[in-house]
């Protein structure tokens, strides 16, 4: 099973979604495949803990989890140094696991 990093937000709609792809490209520029990205809504974690990866969240979570939680509201507020921060924690865990 390809690694899975879920992206979420409050409604699970716009925030996520461009998030999602800004990661998705930041990652391709790094040259990171074999990973699978899902958008949701923070209520949709329960669902695919079984399957996280990594979380990416544009909430503040304070729930601990088994998995790593990345705070993602840089690409709330368009702070592109920390969006390339938020990028390279998720390509560093990628790259971990599939070794």
């Amino acid at each position: 099973m390809k690694p899975l990093v879920l992206v979420v937000c409050g409604a699970g709609t716009l925030t996520s979604v461009m998030a999602s792809q800004g990661i998705e490209d930041g990652l391709k520029k790094r040259g990171v495949k074999g990973y699978k990205i899902q958008v949701g809504r923070l209520d949709d974690v329960g669902r695919f803990a079984d399957q996280i990866t990594v979380l990416v969240s544009s909430m503040n979570v304070r729930q601990k989890y088994d998995f790593p939680v990345i705070n993602a509201v840089s690409f709330l507020t368009g702070d592109e140094d920390g969006q390339e921060v938020v990028i390279d924690k998720v390509a560093k865990i990628l790259k971990e696991v599939q070794e």
